[in-house]
């Protein structure tokens, strides 16, 4: 009991941050696009409590809006790799034989080439903005759950719930939906935790290296790479975003582990 309870206030916490993040760039003191040279570098004041960047903008509006911004792309990311790496594996799974190895053999053929790179390159030929950059990621990412929901899938096949709905006729996509699915979105949710953290810092790498969101976009990896040249005399510029993308991705990473200990503990409960 202590650990459901602890683990619910954890998820409370989380999804209370995540709305937050999505509501608080409505408060921000300042538009985060409003150039002012007058106020240009400004140090941290009341007016504006992170100081400002080199063109005169408030940091910490666009920090607020970046988090609106990076939290929503990196779901977007997340949820369409999720939906089309389940599918296939579900497919690969429940199917077999050739075509689940041909599946398996082009999964594996993905998974060699570094992502960051494939991002890059994908990125790149669809040029800047925040639809190539979504489709980049979910690219490269989807194999992961094609794995995951394949091999999940392959191990509850063999239990004896599946082979019972298939001794009474129940059509292959019925068993995949109504009785396998329920049982394997425990890793699933545990894999979507940590690819958002993945896709977070993905999206940021791209915005630092040029291949992201469009200039003067308030987004956390393109303010690093704005403030880069100010690191030695002005290093809040650069440590504000930094410490930002660093702490949003360890909490998601706490979060995926309490899923996954969650799901293993019901697991343990279960065969017990």
């Amino acid at each position: 009991m202590g650990t459901s309870h602890h683990w619910r206030g954890y998820a409370t916490f989380m999804i209370a941050v995540i709305l937050a993040v999505l509501i608080l760039p409505f408060f921000a003191p300042h538009d985060p696009h409003t150039v002012q040279f007058l106020y240009r570098l400004k140090p941290p004041s009341f007016d504006y409590p992170l100081g400002t960047d080199a063109m005169g903008r408030c940091v910490l509006s666009r920090l607020l809006y970046g988090a609106r911004l990076t939290t929503a792309s990196a779901m977007a990311v997340v949820v369409c790799a999720s939906l089309i790496g389940s599918l296939i594996g579900a497919i690969a799974g429940m199917v077999g034989g050739v075509l689940d190895r041909a599946m398996m053999r082009f999964c594996e053929g993905m998974s060699v080439f570094p992502a960051l790179a494939v991002c890059m390159i994908i990125a790149g030929t669809l040029g800047l903005g925040l639809k190539a950059v979504i489709i980049a990621l979910m690219c490269v990412h989807w194999t992961d759950y094609a794995r995951v929901v394949r091999n999940a899938v392959i191990v509850e096949r063999s239990k004896p719930y599946v082979m019972a709905a298939v001794a009474l006729g129940a059509r292959r996509h019925r068993i995949a939906v109504r009785h396998i699915l329920p049982n394997i979105i425990g890793p699933l949710l545990t894999l979507s935790a940590y690819s958002m953290s993945w896709a977070i810092l993905a999206f940021a790498g791209l915005s630092f290296l040029g291949l992201g969101v469009e200039p003067g976009t308030p987004e956390w990896g393109l303010m690093i790479a704005e403030s880069r040249n100010y690191l030695r005399d002005y290093p809040r510029l650069v440590l504000a975003p930094g410490l930002t993308i660093a702490a949003f991705v360890v909490a998601v990473n706490l979060l995926g582990d309490m899923l996954g200990d969650r799901f293993r503990v019901r697991q343990i409960n279960y065969l017990h």
